[in-house]
Formats: structure tokens, C-alpha cells, sequence
């Protein structure tokens, strides 16, 4: 899928309720707003929409109820910063706070309340690009829509998928952003789609990790070979030569098994390493010596990008983890 390079930022606030209304609508579809007291409304929506993204916050400063038959197009997944709202959904009942987030999926209507202090980070993701990333992971079409678990709670993986989203609005919001480069972009949206499916239950879960234990063989062979290599550049043709497999069924596979390209992939491994090797850092080594062991050149784009992927900066892994182990 062809990204765009402009961002698009979000800026609404309304002082009334069918303003707000109309805003909302044009984000997820059609829905009704009730406001109890509109004289306290202060709706503010602010953030930025990239590619098949868009990353928000939103609130409205009162008690409000909502009511949504169909998101349609989207996936709304929302965790509050302060407050808390309630979702009623399919006969059940949940809270959302800080320590619960809820993803709503398409043909879900849902009655949503929301108190006064609610703040939330508010992401929408495209109903085609998860299911155009779903099918590439199977390695087939889908007959039935994704359908997540609309309880998620911040834990394991989980808080490392919102501490990823936290990372992506600030770089959206910032100002020649490695997010206004294509090749750049279309990596932290496919990691931002791929980890939620992998991190939240859906009705494909099962199939989706037996088919990820089941890779072929040479995968396994190929990442060994990522692990000896970190330090050096290796083509699609050296990956062709050690799988053994033509690059059609390369890519083919690494989309299907692991969601991206090869060279991505080890991209990934090379930042999981560069991680790795800050915590258990000796005296005598730096951020850029570790980085410049693990392949990385240019070590600006290299902080900016691994505090994307882990909600720091590499210095800051540095003093937190090894630092203590000098004294």
C-alpha cells in the first residue's frame, strides 16, 4: 500500500454539543452525542492522521453518552490518560481507565459514557489495512471481518504497544519528523498494525500463531544467520544464496511469517540487540560504540527511531540499566 508523506494534523475544539457531533462524525461515522449539561462542554480533539493512521487526544470536559451502530471503516482504540469511560457492547459492560484500553471493531454497536475528567489517547486504524495485513500473515483471504476483544488491559505486551503509540504521536507532532519519509513511515505503521495483531485476541488469534509455529525451517536457518551477521550489511542476494529459496518466495514468506520484508526484519533484530547489549553495558562502552557494533552508522536517526520502538532513547537505556552496575 502506497503511504502518503503529507501528515495531516487534527485540530477541533466546540463549545457545542452538535458541532462536536459533527466533528466525530467525519473521524468515525455517524453517531449520536448526549450531553447532560452542554453549557460545561469544552470538546478538544487534537493530534495527526498519516497513511492508515490517525493518533489523537480527545475530551469533552463533561459527562457525555455516545452511541455508534457502526464504525464501518475503522478500528477506534481509546485509553484514558485521566477519568474513565464505560463501553456497552454486544450485552456486556466494561470500564476503561488507565490501566484498561478499549478497540472497538467494525459492526460493534456500542453505547460509550464518558465522565468529566476523561482524556484518552484515541488511535483509528483503517479496516482495510488491518485486513490486508491479517491476510498477509495468514497467507490467505478473509471470509469474516477481524473482530478483537474490546477489554485491553495494560500489561506485557500490551503496554509496550501503547508505549509505542505514545512515542509515534509525539514523532507525528514534531516538526521533520522521520515520519515524513515514505520507506521510514511505512515500517512503524506495518509494526504498529502486525504487533496488534499478534498482542490483542481476535477471532483469527489461534490461526495466526499456529501458522506462525509452523514457519518453514529455513526462516529459522535465515535468522541464525541475522544473529551472526548484526555487524554487517547483508543483501537479498546473500539471504537468496543461504535460504536456498528464490526472492518471490522470500519475501513471501518473511511477510507471511513475520510481517515484514527480510531486510526489515533484521533491521528489527539489529535494534533488539543494540537493546540488548546497552543493558548489560560495561564502563568503558557507549551508545554509539554498541551501535556502531550492531551495524548502525548514523546514530541520530538511530535514537530517534529505537525510542520509537522501545518509549526511550538508548542513552536513556544506558543510565537506567547499566549505570548502576559502574557504581
Amino acid at each position: 500500500m502506497t503511504v502518503p508523506v503529507t501528515r495531516q494534523q487534527i485540530t477541533a475544539e466546540f463549545r457545542h454539543p452538535d458541532s462536536a457531533c459533527r466533528w466525530m462524525s467525519q473521524v468515525n461515522g455517524p453517531h449520536r452525542l448526549e450531553v447532560p449539561q452542554p453549557r460545561q462542554l469544552s470538546f478538544r480533539h487534537w493530534g495527526t492522521s498519516l497513511g492508515n493512521v490517525a493518533i489523537g487526544t480527545l475530551e469533552y470536559a463533561t459527562r457525555v453518552t455516545i452511541g455508534i451502530a457502526d464504525l464501518t471503516h475503522y478500528y477506534s482504540i481509546s485509553l484514558p490518560l485521566h477519568g474513565s469511560q464505560n463501553f456497552e457492547l454486544q450485552g456486556n459492560a466494561f470500564d476503561s481507565d488507565s490501566a484498561v484500553a478499549a478497540i472497538i471493531s467494525p459492526s460493534q454497536p456500542l453505547r460509550l459514557s464518558m465522565d468529566e475528567q476523561c482524556q484518552k489517547r484515541l488511535v483509528r486504524l483503517s479496516r482495510q489495512a488491518i485486513e490486508h495485513k491479517l491476510a498477509q500473515l495468514l497467507g490467505r483471504n478473509l471470509h469474516r471481518p477481524v473482530v478483537f476483544d474490546s477489554r485491553m488491559p495494560l500489561s506485557g505486551r500490551a503496554q509496550e504497544w501503547w508505549r509505542m503509540v505514545a512515542n509515534l504521536q509525539e514523532m507525528l507532532a514534531a516538526e521533520g519528523s522521520l515520519c515524513d519519509l515514505p520507506e521510514v513511515w511505512y515500517n512503524f505503521e506495518n509494526s504498529l498494525l502486525t504487533s496488534l495483531l499478534y498482542t490483542q485476541p481476535h477471532n483469527y488469534s489461534k490461526e495466526l500463531l499456529d501458522r506462525q509455529q509452523g514457519r518453514p525451517a529455513y526462516l529459522t536457518h535465515l535468522e541464525t544467520l541475522f544473529l551472526a551477521s548484526l555487524e554487517s550489511p547483508l543483501s537479498l542476494a546473500d539471504l537468496e544464496r543461504a535460504a536456498g529459496v528464490s526472492r518471490k518466495r522470500l519475501y513471501r514468506d518473511f511477510h507471511t511469517h513475520f510481517g515484514v520484508s527480510p531486510i526489515a526484519h533484521f533491521r528489527q533484530l539489529r535494534f533488539e540487540q543494540v537493546r540488548k547489549r546497552l543493558g548489560r553495558a560495561t564502563p568503558h562502552e557507549s551508545v554509539s560504540s554498541i551501535a556502531m557494533e550492531c551495524g548502525f552508522q548514523q546514530l541520530g536517526r538511530l535514537s530517534q527511531e529505537y525510542r520509537a520502538r522501545f518509549g526511550e532513547l538508548p542513552s536513556e537505556t544506558l543510565q537506567k540499566v547499566a549505570q548502576p552496575a559502574r557504581q
